[in-house]
């Protein structure tokens, strides 16, 4: 006896199968929900981790510099660029007043050198008694407290104006990352006025190490430059 087919049966479950191919959850996640407040992250009252002021000025014991700090999250950083005339640093004096709005340039490798170990004498002591200069990690914590990597450079950023070149931030934590770009081995700079290159403590290889760079519109960390700017946060 010769079976009869149901076309509709068969076309009715055709169209299911299919749309149900079409629907099946892949489709474009949902944008995450920015919960950045500031006034959670880095209260301007209060007191930190440290039983200190969340805000304030502390003193370099050894050439009497004054610098201001911030607390972000449980972090404490220094709120301006550190400025200690140490072994292979430089003020770029190309330009009038730079060095006091910017702070030095240094060298953390061995003999000053662009490509080299770290000299590890010299990065245990270049920043004030309590501070170190942050590793990669301590970056990254930072840049998640201030909403993630996308977020960050335009949170951290100064809200001063330094010319046509320069895009504000919002400096939502008076973190104030300064543009002073870095030193090139000619001599001059690159991506002064524009954005913020720092170094970090954590080695990429046996030759080279992580800086940590910031413009108003990202964050990232990549591959050392010959001379950059220090920012140091609190042991």
């Amino acid at each position: 006896m010769k079976r009869q087919i149901n076309i509709p049966f068969i076309c009715a479950l055709f169209s299911a199968a299919l749309f149900s191919a079409c629907d099946d959850g892949s489709s474009a996640p949902e944008e995450p929900v920015d919960t950045f407040d500031a006034a959670v992250v880095c209260p301007a009252d209060g007191m930190n981790a440290y039983g200190e002021p969340n805000r304030g000025t502390f003193t370099d014991a050894r050439d009497g510099q004054v610098y201001k700090y911030t607390s972000i999250g449980n972090q404490v950083w220094m709120a301006e660029n550190l400025k200690f005339d140490a072994p292979y640093s430089l003020c770029y004096g190309k330009i009038e007043g730079f060095c006091d709005t910017f702070g030095r340039f240094y060298s953390l490798h061995v003999n000053g050198e662009y490509f080299d170990l770290f000299d590890q004498e010299l990065l245990d002591t270049i920043c004030p008694a309590g501070w170190h200069v942050p590793s990669v990690e301590e970056w990254n914590k930072l840049a998640d407290s201030m909403g993630g990597a996308d977020n960050a450079g335009h949170r951290l950023m100064s809200s001063l104006d330094f010319g046509e070149r320069y895009k504000p931030g919002s400096d939502d934590c008076e973190f104030n990352s300064l543009p002073a770009g870095y030193w090139l081995k000619d001599g001059n700079l690159y991506f002064e006025y524009s954005g913020s290159t720092y170094w970090s403590s954590t080695a990429k290889d046996l030759g080279s190490s992580y800086s940590c760079g910031l413009t108003s519109k990202e964050f990232g960390c990549d591959l050392n430059q010959p001379k950059m700017t220090i920012r140091c946060v609190r042991n």
